[in-house]
């Protein structure tokens, strides 16, 4: 039952952050994302409770283990890359929240660093460490990360146009 809920936890955040994506600024968008990093949080949780024992030093050696067997490389350090990514989902929260018109006019260039690194965290973590058919979920939230995010024809029209103040030129 553990095992489930720290796998159900994880997807589900994942999901949630993907279909925020798909409406971006919008309340919808902001409840999927903040229930999204909610339940990364309850992931963490879990998983620092059933398998780690509360430790970071456990944390530290089990992620340089699974490192190690998929890429030869017994670095640990994969778990400050965890930590980061929620912190930089709270960021993303956080800012929304506070100034919403500043967070929509951000740079393009931190817009797509922070996306980038994100995506890289979901791709790994969600395809590349893990087997079988729970990739494929991986592949499909990816998939949908990346096509919510290219300003492409009638798609980004339509999601361009329910954002709050977008005006049409």
């Amino acid at each position: 039952m553990e095992d489930l809920l720290l796998r159900l936890t994880i997807w589900l955040a994942l999901g949630f952050y993907a279909g925020s994506q798909l409406r971006p600024h919008s309340r919808t968008a902001l409840c999927l994302a903040t229930g999204g990093w909610l339940l990364f949080v309850a992931h963490t949780i879990l998983a620092f409770e059933g398998y780690y024992d509360w430790s970071h030093a456990t944390a530290y050696t089990e992620t340089a283990i699974k490192a190690e067997a998929l890429t030869g490389l017994g670095w640990g350090g994969g778990i400050y890359l965890n930590y980061a990514f929620g912190l930089v989902w709270l960021g993303e929260l956080a800012w929304t929240m506070i100034s919403g018109a500043s967070y929509r006019g951000r740079s393009r260039y931190l817009e797509w660093l922070v996306r980038g690194f994100l995506l890289f965290m979901i791709i790994n973590g969600g395809v590349i460490f893990v087997g079988g058919p729970q990739r494929w979920i991986g592949v499909t939230i990816a998939g949908v990360l990346v096509w919510s995010w290219l300003p492409t024809g009638k798609k980004n029209t339509l999601i361009e146009s329910d954002r709050p103040g977008f005006r049409k030129t």
